[in-house]
């Protein structure tokens, strides 16, 4: 019913509605997967702009909820798969390639906490990431190679990011 009015008359009242009832625990939910309130939020922010802007468009077989629930989901785990490769940002990059000798020392410096930072991981959580990261294996080949699941492999690697960046900033 309230999908309906949101589709048919683009009724705003009908939308806040639905967004007061879903915000919240779409956000808690996209937190879960992310561990980031904020990155959360986007995610909930985007899913609700882009049912605004294409309610028309969209076909929701199942219930409202559920679809939410599952794009919120889907969303959260693009994110992280994205977030995977964004190492360094292009503009950082781009001075290390073209000032390498004002930089080099600044490039070193880096590595070495990296290296550091690496090195205090937890033994388990330093193996998956490295194995990740150097190896450049698959989550799949990490579990089948150290005998845990694929859910272990994702959460060691969010644990060793996660230290990582904390490492990094606050040095």
């Amino acid at each position: 019913m309230l999908w309906g009015r949101i589709c048919r008359d683009r009724d705003l009242t009908a939308f806040r509605e639905l967004f007061d009832r879903h915000y919240l625990p779409l956000c808690r939910f996209a937190e879960y997967w992310l561990r980031d309130a904020g990155a959360a939020e986007e995610i909930v922010l985007d899913l609700f702009t882009h049912l605004w802007e294409h309610a028309d468009e969209l076909r929701i077989s199942s219930s409202l909820r559920a679809y939410l629930f599952r794009s919120v989901r889907n969303r959260a785990l693009n994110r992280l798969r994205d977030d995977r490769f964004a190492y360094i940002p292009f503009e950082e990059l781009k001075t290390l390639l073209y000032c390498p000798e004002s930089r080099q020392l600044e490039f070193d410096e880096i590595m070495q906490l990296t290296v550091e930072a690496i090195d205090r991981l937890p033994e388990r959580c330093r193996e998956v990431f490295i194995k990740s990261r150097t190896e450049e294996l698959s989550n799949h080949e990490i579990a089948d190679r150290m005998h845990i699941s694929v859910k272990t492999v994702e959460a060691q690697i969010t644990k060793a990011l996660k230290q990582l960046r904390k490492a990094l900033s606050d040095a």
